[in-house]
């Protein structure tokens, strides 16, 4: 007989909604003081509460790890340490707020902060992912709730509980950012339908995305990764497979931009599984891959045991036997088809392979994949042709194209122009409403204030038309920003005069 009462259960889930609307309550709060903040003094507690955070970054870094049981703690700091380095940082020369003038258009902009941002947080990358949206959303003068992950709950709370008492040291208002300590599926999708909300930052699982987009408020929202490679017969083999199973093995697999099926050339197939080999993955025989398929995929469906766990400890639990250091399994697909189970994204140090005699074969293969998840989000060619290059960023619907480079790295900005990011966004293919790495400025909107042209303003001159005076009160922004406002306006007019 079963030891749960549901009326304790009832009194869980109403306590949970409680709480849902008690935190907005507070972030609203907070949200009509930092709108009050100017860009300067935003960014300068951001880059506080970072620096605050930044030794932090192991310390968060093993309790993920040994709580969520989900990637490798060494991985861990190193996004930790981006997340508290390059987030405060990436951004200086971009205005996130404040009063602009474009005197081409004659249009004066005010930035207006969104206001009440919910972040929803990933298991794979829990603190990080909250650093970096706290920091956004202080950058853009926004108050954050964060819905956890369940598997990640008590880590996620504790930085969130400690970051917060960085914004607060730093001069930030109470209640700046704030998290849900009972993170249940109502509670959830109650933070993200209340009014109070403005926007949702979306990271996670696709269900948890599509709640997002259906709440009825703005949502910004990522997709799922589930990552193509082709490696065409003019690559650099050695470079290539070095780089290939970095990515496999960083974190365990377990980033949404990490390999998901490799697709090699025929004419060096052979040559490229051996280098693979020397990285120290292990290429798995016909039996032994069908062995690591049914372990991950039993009955077809996604075992999720194997997120970010070791390339060794899934092998023994499948019965393959591999070296302990091994650092990722490359599973041969002899038979690649529609529906075919290992073209599903893995998030794991599993890496389906398919030789191929051309890519135009590779990009059919890759569309068998897009079939189950990815759409929009990154694909990976490694050749010596450019053209080549862009053929296969063209002819398949994926909106980060990492030519020769880490797509677990480069698509979120390392050693390429892409901008820095931890959220993806995967576009109208990925069902997404955004295509671009996701930064502060998706958070802020701007008011233009739009003076007409030089030809209009003559027709206007010409039937008495005249500009309102430059007057009234600006009773959201601060007197600094006031007499900004009122100062360009007044610039403005005397111009046209």
């Amino acid at each position: 007989m079963s030891s749960l009462n549901p009326i304790h259960l009832a009194d869980h889930d109403l306590a949970a909604l409680q709480e849902a609307r008690d935190l907005l309550g507070r972030a609203r709060q907070a949200a009509a003081t930092l709108a009050l903040w100017t860009p300067e003094e935003a960014k300068r507690v951001a880059k506080e509460v970072a620096a605050a955070l930044l030794p932090r970054a192991e310390f968060y870094a093993e309790w993920a790890v040994r709580e969520s049981r989900i990637g490798k703690v060494a991985d861990k700091i190193a996004k930790n340490q981006i997340a508290c380095t390059l987030t405060p940082t990436a951004w200086d020369k971009v205005a996130l707020g404040g009063v602009r003038r474009n005197d081409a258009l004659r249009i004066v902009e005010i930035g207006r902060p969104a206001g009440v941002v919910v972040g929803l947080s990933n298991s794979t990358s829990p603190v990080a992912t909250i650093i970096f949206k706290t920091i956004l959303c202080l950058m853009t003068r926004n108050a954050l709730v964060i819905s956890p992950h369940p598997v990640a709950l008590g880590c996620c709370t504790a930085v969130t509980h400690e970051l917060q008492a960085a914004i607060e040291k730093a001069g930030g208002p109470a209640h700046a950012l704030q998290i849900l300590t009972r993170p249940t599926v109502e509670a959830t999708g109650a933070l993200m339908r209340d009014a109070r909300t403005d926007v949702i930052l979306a990271t996670g699982g696709t269900p948890m995305v599509r709640a997002a987009y259906g709440s009825g408020n703005p949502a910004i929202g990522v997709g799922s990764g589930n990552v193509p490679i082709y490696v065409d017969a003019s690559a650099d083999i050695e470079a290539v497979a070095k780089t290939i199973v970095v990515d496999k093995n960083f974190d365990h697999g377990s980033p949404c931009s990490a390999p998901s099926v490799l697709m090699l050339h025929a004419s060096i197939a052979p040559e490229m599984q051996q280098a693979l080999g020397r990285q120290g993955a292990h290429v798995c025989t016909e039996d032994e891959a069908q062995k690591i398929q049914n372990h991950a995929f039993p009955g077809g469906k996604f075992n999720g045991k194997v997120v970010g766990r070791p390339a060794f400890e899934i092998a023994q639990a499948a019965g393959v036997q591999v070296p302990q250091d091994c650092q990722a399994l490359v599973c041969p697909i002899a038979n690649p088809q529609a529906g075919h189970v290992m073209f599903k994204e893995k998030l794991s140090p599993i890496l389906g392979c398919v030789v191929v005699p051309s890519m135009d074969q590779a990009i059919e293969v890759a569309r068998l994949m897009l079939q189950h998840s990815g759409a929009g989000h990154t694909s990976g060619v490694h050749t010596a042709n450019a053209e080549q290059a862009v053929v296969w960023g063209a002819a398949l619907d994926y909106y980060r194209v990492v030519v020769n480079g880490s797509t677990v790295h480069d698509s979120t900005g390392a050693n390429t122009g892409l901008p820095y990011t931890f959220t993806i966004g995967t576009g109208y293919a990925g069902k997404s409403s955004v295509d671009c790495n996701v930064g502060p400025e998706l958070l802020v909107n701007w008011k233009r204030v739009a003076f007409p042209l030089p030809g209009g303003w003559a027709g206007a001159m010409a039937s008495g038309a005249a500009l309102p005076a430059a007057s009234g009160q600006l009773s959201t922004l601060t007197p600094e920003l006031q007499a900004m406002v009122l100062r360009i306006v007044q610039e403005e007019l005397e111009h046209l005069r």
